[in-house]
């Protein structure tokens, strides 16, 4: 790494001068060192996988949930430059041509636009969404203590070893049966939502979906006594069961932590999803989910803006929610396979990321020309080298591979598993 220093003299006075430095970004690739967030939903003990990834030692108790890897300001990944670690964002304001490629650059005003992580959910996330472009401009400005970023927030999850989620609404016929076997919740939500949802043309029944699930969270709000009573006899229903399904057992289990929240009755209303390793779901902007148990791989368009519907004690806006959902209950796609393979492509209409999964058996080369943008990968298992160097990096290791590296080869010293996220060309 070369480092040019220039002093720039000011023409009215030479005494008064600044420093830029100019940093002159290798074809080779650096490590990242990159930011644990201990969140209470994350996994503990034996079961904390961000640890064993990074083969760190656990601490006792402590929920280890995400590992942030990008240029997001709450928690910028080092570069770890001649033994130093440098802010990527820092690094990205003298060298953005050279890391993200002068096209990218450019389409992007010189900022890294995808956040990657590692997400470990020992227990459920809550209900949320994330807002789109403009509606994440007009939230940051109004309140950017809970909306910090201008940016929208699309993203894939992928299996890790699997995953259990709720994703969008389910079909009019789904819903429907809920209805009819939860009567209670039509004293929360109201009669005439109820009757006007059931009797909706099952083929465009978004608006009367808009208005019942509307109806369900602003009269939950309103109206805590009213919500305690419809939980309750839910909680009665449930209980007269000898044996509960998946989505019962998750209502108790819920209910036991939060108590009487509306959240609960998203498990009735959203899609639940099992992924397998390698499996895939791509979240749209408004698409309400939550992540209830699993390791995960995912990214996004950086940004942490997140509208919370319920199953939390953070900030909660119904209002916003139920502007920005998307009311569609089109089947949620699984990307990817379950099956072993070389490579997996995950394709998301994502302007701002493209993600692979690479399965690579010990000795196995693979040869990278014409790259014209940056690159990240994460080694989940297993060890590579680069071109004819020696020099091994390791399971847990995350690696920048900036825009200049136009030509290299990877070679699998161990059997390896490896996610691989560039900017899209």
């Amino acid at each position: 790494m070369l480092i040019e220093i220039a002093i720039l003299a000011s023409q009215k006075n030479l005494t008064s001068y600044k420093i830029e430095i100019i940093m002159n970004i290798e074809a080779k690739p650096y490590k990242l060192i990159n930011t644990i967030q201990n969140y209470d939903w994350g996994t503990r003990n034996e079961k904390a996988f961000i640890p064993e990834l990074l083969g760190i030692e656990t601490e006792t108790d402590k929920p280890y949930a995400e590992l942030w890897i990008g240029a997001h300001k709450k928690a910028p990944s080092k570069v770890i430059v001649e033994d130093k670690g440098i802010s990527i964002i820092d690094l990205l304001k003298d060298s953005s041509n050279q890391i993200l490629g002068k096209e990218a650059s450019v389409k992007f005003d010189g900022k890294l636009p995808f956040l990657f992580k590692i997400l470990s959910a020992g227990e459920a996330l809550s209900i949320q969404a994330h807002p789109g472009k403009r509606e994440a401009e007009v939230l940051n400005n109004i309140d950017p203590e809970n909306y910090p970023d201008k940016n929208h927030k699309p993203e894939i999850a992928i299996a890790i070893d699997d995953l259990t989620a709720l994703a969008g609404f389910r079909s009019h016929k789904e819903i429907s049966k809920v209805l009819d076997e939860y009567s209670e919740l039509t004293d929360l939500i109201g009669a005439e939502p109820v009757k006007r949802f059931i009797e909706a043309d099952e083929n465009n029944y978004n608006k009367e979906l808009r208005d019942l699930y509307s109806s369900l969270m602003i009269n939950s709000e309103k109206d805590a006594r009213r919500l305690k009573k419809t939980v309750k006899a839910t909680m009665k229903r449930i209980n007269k069961n000898k044996q509960l399904n998946e989505e019962q057992e998750l209502i108790v289990g819920l209910n036991n932590k939060y108590g009487y929240d509306v959240g609960l009755y998203s498990i009735l209303l959203l899609n639940i999803l099992h992924l397998k390793s390698g499996e895939a779901i791509y979240l749209d902007t408004g698409i309400p989910h939550a992540y209830l148990k699993g390791n995960i791989v995912e990214c996004m368009a950086n940004s942490d803006n997140v509208v919370r519907a319920g199953l939390t004690a953070k900030f909660k806006d119904i209002s916003t929610l139920i502007h920005i959902l998307n009311y569609d209950s089109k089947t949620i796609e699984v990307l990817g396979s379950a099956d072993r393979k070389e490579l997996i492509e995950y394709n998301t209409p994502s302007t701002e990321f493209k993600i692979s999964k690479y399965s690579l058996e010990e000795g196995k080369s693979l040869k990278f020309e014409n790259n014209k943008t940056s690159n990240i990968l994460l080694i989940l298992d297993g060890s590579i080298c680069f071109n004819d160097d020696k020099t091994e990096f390791v399971k847990g290791e995350v690696l920048l591979l900036p825009a200049v590296m136009e030509s290299f080869s990877i070679k699998s010293v161990k059997n390896t598993q490896m996610f691989w996220v560039k900017i899209p060309e």
